[in-house]
Protein backbone atom coordinates (compact mmCIF):
# COMPACT_ATOMS: atom_id res chain seq x y z
CA UNK A 1 0.00 0.00 0.00
CA UNK A 2 2.01 3.53 -1.07
CA UNK A 3 1.57 5.97 1.65
CA UNK A 4 -0.15 8.63 1.55
CA UNK A 5 1.24 12.53 0.61
CA UNK A 6 1.53 14.96 4.07
CA UNK A 7 1.39 18.44 4.10
CA UNK A 8 3.65 20.53 6.04
CA UNK A 9 1.20 23.30 7.49
CA UNK A 10 3.14 24.83 9.81
CA UNK A 11 1.92 27.56 12.08
CA UNK A 12 -1.87 28.27 11.47
CA UNK A 13 -3.26 31.59 10.12
CA UNK A 14 -3.91 34.46 13.21
CA UNK A 15 -7.57 34.50 11.35
CA UNK A 16 -7.34 31.02 10.41
CA UNK A 17 -11.08 30.19 12.25
CA UNK A 18 -12.55 33.24 10.69
CA UNK A 19 -11.61 32.09 7.19
CA UNK A 20 -12.11 28.92 8.03
CA UNK A 21 -15.76 30.53 8.76
CA UNK A 22 -16.31 31.75 5.59
CA UNK A 23 -15.16 29.02 3.35
CA UNK A 24 -17.84 27.12 5.92
CA UNK A 25 -20.30 29.51 4.73
CA UNK A 26 -19.40 29.68 0.87
CA UNK A 27 -19.45 25.83 1.03
CA UNK A 28 -23.04 25.42 2.34
CA UNK A 29 -23.98 28.66 -0.56
CA UNK A 30 -22.30 26.12 -2.98
CA UNK A 31 -23.85 22.67 -2.00
CA UNK A 32 -27.45 23.96 -1.19
CA UNK A 33 -27.46 25.75 -4.94
CA UNK A 34 -26.23 22.22 -6.24
CA UNK A 35 -28.66 20.32 -4.62
CA UNK A 36 -31.27 23.19 -5.07
CA UNK A 37 -30.68 22.04 -9.25
CA UNK A 38 -30.59 18.65 -8.80
CA UNK A 39 -34.09 18.25 -6.57
CA UNK A 40 -35.27 20.58 -8.91
CA UNK A 41 -34.80 18.64 -11.45
CA UNK A 42 -36.41 15.20 -9.94
CA UNK A 43 -39.51 17.26 -9.18
CA UNK A 44 -39.59 18.65 -12.40
CA UNK A 45 -39.41 15.34 -14.26
CA UNK A 46 -42.15 13.62 -12.22
CA UNK A 47 -44.47 17.03 -12.57
CA UNK A 48 -43.74 17.52 -16.17
CA UNK A 49 -43.73 13.69 -17.61
CA UNK A 50 -45.82 11.69 -14.56
CA UNK A 51 -43.11 8.80 -15.19
CA UNK A 52 -41.47 7.54 -12.27
CA UNK A 53 -39.42 5.02 -14.19
CA UNK A 54 -37.51 8.38 -15.12
CA UNK A 55 -37.58 10.14 -12.03
CA UNK A 56 -35.84 6.83 -10.52
CA UNK A 57 -33.72 6.16 -13.30
CA UNK A 58 -32.13 9.75 -13.07
CA UNK A 59 -32.03 9.67 -9.23
CA UNK A 60 -30.33 6.05 -9.21
CA UNK A 61 -27.77 7.62 -11.64
CA UNK A 62 -26.91 10.52 -9.37
CA UNK A 63 -26.05 8.16 -6.59
CA UNK A 64 -24.19 5.36 -8.57
CA UNK A 65 -21.78 8.28 -9.69
CA UNK A 66 -21.37 9.73 -6.42
CA UNK A 67 -20.03 6.30 -5.15
CA UNK A 68 -17.92 5.41 -8.66
CA UNK A 69 -15.92 8.64 -8.63
CA UNK A 70 -15.53 9.34 -4.55
CA UNK A 71 -12.36 7.60 -4.42
CA UNK A 72 -11.13 9.76 -7.28
CA UNK A 73 -12.30 12.77 -5.41
CA UNK A 74 -10.28 11.76 -2.25
CA UNK A 75 -7.23 11.18 -4.43
CA UNK A 76 -7.70 14.80 -5.92
CA UNK A 77 -7.84 16.45 -2.88
CA UNK A 78 -5.04 14.64 -1.12
CA UNK A 79 -2.85 15.75 -4.68
CA UNK A 80 -3.59 19.66 -4.64
CA UNK A 81 -4.13 22.62 -2.91
CA UNK A 82 -6.90 22.51 -1.07
CA UNK A 83 -8.62 25.75 -2.57
CA UNK A 84 -7.86 25.18 -6.14
CA UNK A 85 -9.77 22.22 -5.67
CA UNK A 86 -12.83 23.84 -4.09
CA UNK A 87 -12.31 26.81 -6.99
CA UNK A 88 -11.91 24.67 -9.87
CA UNK A 89 -14.82 22.57 -9.02
CA UNK A 90 -17.01 24.85 -8.27
CA UNK A 91 -15.74 26.88 -11.78
CA UNK A 92 -16.35 23.34 -13.52
CA UNK A 93 -20.05 22.71 -12.21
CA UNK A 94 -21.01 26.15 -13.09
CA UNK A 95 -19.77 25.98 -16.94
CA UNK A 96 -21.26 22.82 -16.94
CA UNK A 97 -25.14 24.44 -16.07
CA UNK A 98 -24.88 27.40 -18.30
CA UNK A 99 -24.22 24.84 -21.06
CA UNK A 100 -27.03 23.19 -19.60
CA UNK A 101 -29.42 25.90 -19.16
CA UNK A 102 -28.29 27.21 -23.17
CA UNK A 103 -29.69 23.50 -24.26
CA UNK A 104 -32.86 23.77 -22.03
CA UNK A 105 -33.25 27.36 -23.86
CA UNK A 106 -32.52 26.43 -27.19
CA UNK A 107 -33.83 23.43 -27.49
CA UNK A 108 -36.96 24.05 -25.39
CA UNK A 109 -38.56 22.70 -22.61
CA UNK A 110 -41.44 21.17 -24.67
CA UNK A 111 -39.26 19.22 -26.57
CA UNK A 112 -36.82 18.04 -23.52
CA UNK A 113 -39.80 16.65 -21.09
CA UNK A 114 -40.62 14.15 -24.21
CA UNK A 115 -38.93 10.99 -22.87
CA UNK A 116 -39.09 9.77 -26.72
CA UNK A 117 -36.45 11.61 -27.39
CA UNK A 118 -32.78 12.26 -26.90
CA UNK A 119 -33.28 15.63 -25.16
CA UNK A 120 -34.23 14.87 -21.92
CA UNK A 121 -31.92 12.45 -21.31
CA UNK A 122 -29.20 14.78 -22.69
CA UNK A 123 -30.47 17.81 -20.25
CA UNK A 124 -30.63 14.85 -17.33
CA UNK A 125 -26.93 13.74 -17.81
CA UNK A 126 -25.20 17.09 -18.07
CA UNK A 127 -26.99 18.53 -14.98
CA UNK A 128 -26.03 15.29 -13.38
CA UNK A 129 -22.47 16.05 -14.48
CA UNK A 130 -22.21 19.18 -12.78
CA UNK A 131 -23.68 18.37 -9.42
CA UNK A 132 -21.05 15.03 -8.84
CA UNK A 133 -17.82 17.50 -9.96
CA UNK A 134 -19.75 20.06 -6.96
CA UNK A 135 -19.10 17.24 -4.60
CA UNK A 136 -15.53 17.81 -4.48
CA UNK A 137 -16.02 20.69 -2.59
CA UNK A 138 -17.79 18.41 0.56
CA UNK A 139 -14.36 16.62 0.57
CA UNK A 140 -12.24 19.36 0.50
CA UNK A 141 -13.83 21.12 3.10
CA UNK A 142 -12.78 18.89 5.59
CA UNK A 143 -9.93 19.42 5.33
CA UNK A 144 -9.68 23.07 5.22
CA UNK A 145 -9.97 22.61 9.46
CA UNK A 146 -6.31 21.63 9.46
CA UNK A 147 -5.45 24.07 7.37
CA UNK A 148 -7.12 26.98 9.59
CA UNK A 149 -8.30 25.83 12.38
CA UNK A 150 -6.56 25.45 16.15
CA UNK A 151 -6.63 21.83 17.42
CA UNK A 152 -8.79 22.95 20.37
CA UNK A 153 -11.10 23.60 18.04
CA UNK A 154 -10.98 20.76 15.81
CA UNK A 155 -14.48 19.43 17.35
CA UNK A 156 -15.93 22.81 17.11
CA UNK A 157 -15.05 22.88 13.53
CA UNK A 158 -16.12 19.48 12.66
CA UNK A 159 -19.54 19.62 14.25
CA UNK A 160 -20.19 22.90 11.97
CA UNK A 161 -18.76 21.16 8.83
CA UNK A 162 -21.52 18.17 9.97
CA UNK A 163 -24.13 20.98 10.99
CA UNK A 164 -23.67 22.71 7.12
CA UNK A 165 -24.51 19.50 5.51
CA UNK A 166 -27.48 18.71 7.33
CA UNK A 167 -28.96 22.26 7.39
CA UNK A 168 -28.04 22.46 3.24
CA UNK A 169 -30.25 19.06 3.04
CA UNK A 170 -33.11 20.18 5.40
CA UNK A 171 -33.49 23.58 3.27
CA UNK A 172 -33.19 22.74 -0.47
CA UNK A 173 -36.39 20.78 -1.17
CA UNK A 174 -38.11 23.80 0.14
CA UNK A 175 -36.28 25.90 -2.45
CA UNK A 176 -36.64 23.78 -5.19
CA UNK A 177 -40.44 22.74 -4.64
CA UNK A 178 -40.90 26.36 -4.36
CA UNK A 179 -38.84 28.01 -7.60
CA UNK A 180 -40.19 24.69 -9.85
CA UNK A 181 -43.57 24.65 -8.65
CA UNK A 182 -43.87 29.14 -9.25
CA UNK A 183 -41.52 29.89 -11.58
CA UNK A 184 -40.83 27.11 -13.55
CA UNK A 185 -37.41 25.37 -14.62
CA UNK A 186 -36.02 27.75 -16.69
CA UNK A 187 -36.13 30.43 -13.80
CA UNK A 188 -34.78 27.39 -11.43
CA UNK A 189 -31.91 27.19 -13.72
CA UNK A 190 -31.02 31.12 -13.81
CA UNK A 191 -30.93 31.45 -9.99
CA UNK A 192 -28.42 28.06 -9.37
CA UNK A 193 -26.49 30.05 -11.93
CA UNK A 194 -26.83 33.18 -10.09
CA UNK A 195 -26.22 31.70 -6.98
CA UNK A 196 -23.43 29.63 -7.87
CA UNK A 197 -21.56 32.42 -9.57
CA UNK A 198 -21.39 34.92 -6.34
CA UNK A 199 -20.06 31.82 -4.53
CA UNK A 200 -17.40 31.26 -7.00
CA UNK A 201 -16.05 35.16 -6.79
CA UNK A 202 -16.64 35.31 -2.96
CA UNK A 203 -14.22 32.04 -2.92
CA UNK A 204 -11.16 33.44 -5.48
CA UNK A 205 -10.83 36.48 -2.83
CA UNK A 206 -10.37 34.18 0.30
CA UNK A 207 -6.71 33.02 1.37
CA UNK A 208 -6.55 29.62 2.43
CA UNK A 209 -2.83 29.17 3.06
CA UNK A 210 -1.54 25.64 2.25
CA UNK A 211 2.16 25.24 2.83
CA UNK A 212 3.80 22.33 0.09
CA UNK A 213 2.74 19.21 -0.28
CA UNK A 214 5.25 16.90 0.82
CA UNK A 215 5.21 13.54 -1.30
CA UNK A 216 6.96 10.24 -1.22
CA UNK A 217 9.18 9.11 -4.14
CA UNK A 218 6.55 5.98 -5.24
CA UNK A 219 3.77 7.19 -6.62
CA UNK A 220 0.11 7.33 -5.43
CA UNK A 221 -2.23 5.97 -8.11
CA UNK A 222 -5.02 7.76 -9.10
CA UNK A 223 -7.97 5.30 -7.39
CA UNK A 224 -6.73 2.75 -5.26
CA UNK A 225 -9.13 0.48 -3.81
CA UNK A 226 -7.21 -1.84 -2.45
CA UNK A 227 -5.72 0.76 -0.44
CA UNK A 228 -8.86 2.32 0.67
CA UNK A 229 -10.92 -1.48 1.33
CA UNK A 230 -7.46 -2.15 4.21
CA UNK A 231 -7.50 1.74 5.29
CA UNK A 232 -11.15 0.63 5.95
CA UNK A 233 -10.46 -2.56 7.60
CA UNK A 234 -7.43 -0.67 9.74
CA UNK A 235 -9.96 1.34 11.52
CA UNK A 236 -12.13 -0.70 14.25
CA UNK A 237 -16.11 -0.47 13.15
CA UNK A 238 -15.31 1.04 10.05
CA UNK A 239 -16.51 -1.42 7.94
CA UNK A 240 -19.36 -1.54 9.94
CA UNK A 241 -20.48 1.71 9.31
CA UNK A 242 -20.04 1.40 5.84
CA UNK A 243 -22.05 -1.61 5.42
CA UNK A 244 -25.01 0.57 7.42
CA UNK A 245 -24.55 3.41 5.81
CA UNK A 246 -24.88 1.47 2.10
CA UNK A 247 -28.11 -0.24 3.24
CA UNK A 248 -29.62 2.82 4.89
CA UNK A 249 -29.05 4.84 1.36
CA UNK A 250 -30.44 1.99 -0.40
CA UNK A 251 -33.30 2.09 1.51
CA UNK A 252 -33.58 5.76 1.44
CA UNK A 253 -33.45 5.94 -2.39
CA UNK A 254 -35.90 3.64 -3.29
CA UNK A 255 -37.70 5.21 -0.35
CA UNK A 256 -37.70 8.72 -2.51
CA UNK A 257 -38.22 7.27 -5.75
CA UNK A 258 -41.54 6.20 -4.38
CA UNK A 259 -42.36 9.20 -1.96
CA UNK A 260 -41.58 12.04 -4.78
CA UNK A 261 -44.15 11.03 -7.16
CA UNK A 262 -46.80 10.36 -4.61
CA UNK A 263 -46.29 13.50 -2.43
CA UNK A 264 -46.35 15.34 -5.86
CA UNK A 265 -49.64 13.79 -6.63
CA UNK A 266 -50.73 14.57 -3.14
CA UNK A 267 -49.71 17.86 -2.50
CA UNK A 268 -48.39 19.61 -5.29
CA UNK A 269 -44.55 20.34 -6.42
CA UNK A 270 -44.28 23.52 -3.81
CA UNK A 271 -45.93 22.03 -1.05
CA UNK A 272 -44.33 18.41 -1.36
CA UNK A 273 -41.05 20.10 -1.29
CA UNK A 274 -41.85 21.88 2.42
CA UNK A 275 -42.95 18.22 3.53
CA UNK A 276 -40.11 16.66 2.57
CA UNK A 277 -37.82 18.85 4.37
CA UNK A 278 -39.67 17.89 7.79
CA UNK A 279 -41.00 14.61 7.13
CA UNK A 280 -38.68 12.27 9.35
CA UNK A 281 -36.23 10.11 7.54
Amino acid sequence: MSTPPTLDNGSLPENGFRTFLQVLGNTLVANVTTSFLWFALIFWIYAETRNVIATGVVGASYMLFISLFSMFFGTVVDRFRKKAVMVRATLAALAVFVLDAAFFFIVGEDQIVNLGGPWFWIFAVVLLAGAVVEQLRSIALSTTVTLLVPDERHANANGLVGTVQGVGILVTSVFSGLSVGLLGMGWTLLIGITALTLTLVHLAALDIPEREIVRTDQQVRWVDIRGGWLAVLAAPGLLALVLFTTLNNLFSGVAMTLMDPYGIDLFGVQAWGIWFAVLPR
